[in-house]
């Protein structure tokens, strides 16, 4: 159908630049899923890290519960595909990142 429209009319061009938005937009959205990804992953680790030794100070033990707060809290919903669910996300994983920081 998009190829019987008239190189004329800007109806092509608007079409074939929606077509590069789209792809534009998937594209930002896997880097944006990965960089999340990613540091929520960094963050397990430093956790995981902490679990292994010995004894943990109080301060980090603090910090902990106040990690397990935090992600117990987080509702969303993902079926809808918000973007203040997105921002939600981007902003605990900011805060759990804080938390470990300065381990």
């Amino acid at each position: 159908m998009e190829n019987n429209l008239p190189e004329t009319a800007p109806f092509k061009a608007t079409i074939s630049e929606l077509e590069r938005l789209r792809a534009l937009f998937r594209e930002a959205l896997d880097h944006y899923g990965e960089r999340i990804d990613s540091e929520i992953e960094e963050v397990k680790r430093t956790v995981t890290s902490e679990a292994l030794k010995p004894k943990t100070p109080h301060a980090k033990m603090r910090d902990l519960r106040d990690m397990l707060s935090i992600l117990r809290q987080i509702q969303i919903k993902s079926d809808k595909g918000r973007r203040k669910d997105l921002k939600k996300l981007d902003s605990l994983v900011g805060d759990l990142k804080m938390l470990v920081e300065h381990w």
